[in-house]
């Protein structure tokens, strides 16, 4: 009997480690605004999601952000949605797609609103004509029309994804990812947009928000996200109801980690730092832990109590 129940906890072990490893699971590679990655040295705003261990899809290629995801993620995952041509969202995407795309011959392939696409493929990537290679040797360029759902194939699966238009002073957009069950919106950098929001967080079990402690028309601030959740039944903070919340909020796109909102600002396990990652549980698909990778004094620590 006793080597019955050994034998029978291991497998109990093995078939926990397999769900784990089919689990997606969302990455913040950082948090940073327009300056944060030049004067502070951390990472510009960008997210990515993995499966049983695979990066397979990147939000935003800005200053900084190439070095988080080989540290976070061990490379750059081939897809790579770009909401907006401002530096600190599509900066290495250039250097990027030299190295993947030609010199490493990776299929990779480049995401965006058509008025976004068009700006990427003339200025961002007008460096690379020196080159003397054409536009398409260096990446699969797919237009992503405004409210319209397109599919795409990515390394370890078929996603749908919708672009949204949030408000910017550069063309920007936003967008909603659907994985099988599971949603995700995602405003990009946007001025507080109740339409938005709503749209994005509609049938979303997370979503992604940019928000400062001072808002205006290029990005919502801490305040107006606060009123906008607390109007909101069916929305909560991510970790405040994890059980209930239909959607839950989590906050990225602050700055540097000296910006980030304080726990009078905003509960703690809603705000997205370097390092951290969020994983939805297989059978409810709801956003169930949040953890940071290392604490300042360099262990790792949970985020919040009910991730354990």
């Amino acid at each position: 009997m006793f080597c019955s129940l050994r034998r029978d906890s291991r497998i109990s072990k093995n078939r926990h480690l397999e769900a784990t490893e089919a689990m997606i699971k969302l990455h913040c590679l950082g948090a940073g605004a327009g300056v944060t990655a030049i004067y502070n040295g951390e990472p510009s705003s960008s997210w990515a999601l993995s499966m049983r261990g695979k990066p397979f899809f990147l939000a935003d290629l800005g200053v900084g952000v190439c070095k988080s995801a080989l540290k976070h993620l061990g490379c750059i995952p081939s897809t790579i949605f770009v909401s907006h041509n401002h530096s600190d969202h599509a900066a290495e995407l250039p250097v990027v797609l030299a190295v993947e795309g030609l010199q490493r011959k990776r299929l990779m392939q480049v995401v965006a609103a058509p008025e976004v696409l068009s700006r990427l493929q003339s200025h961002r990537m007008h460096e690379l004509q020196s080159s003397g290679h054409q536009i398409d040797d260096f990446a699969r360029w797919v237009d992503a029309p405004e409210e319209a759902t397109i599919e795409l194939e990515t390394d370890v699966n078929t996603m749908k994804l919708t672009a949204h238009r949030s408000r910017h002073s550069e063309t920007c957009f936003g967008a909603f990812l659907e994985l099988g069950g599971l949603r995700i919106g995602w405003t990009a950098d946007s001025g507080f947009s109740q339409g938005l929001l709503d749209r994005l967080s509609r049938n979303s079990q997370l979503l992604i928000v940019d928000a400062r402690a001072v808002g205006g028309p290029e990005h919502a601030s801490f305040q107006d996200i606060v009123e906008y959740v607390s109007s909101k039944p069916d929305l909560d903070f991510l970790g405040v109801r994890p059980e209930q919340s239909q959607c839950q909020v989590a906050v990225i796109g602050y700055g540097a980690q000296s910006e980030s909102p304080s726990s009078e600002d905003l509960p703690s396990s809603a705000v997205l730092r370097p390092g951290d990652v969020i994983e939805f549980c297989e059978d409810t698909l709801r956003p169930y832990r949040c953890t940071a990778t290392t604490s300042n004094c360099g262990s790792r620590v949970l985020l919040c109590g009910w991730c354990q």
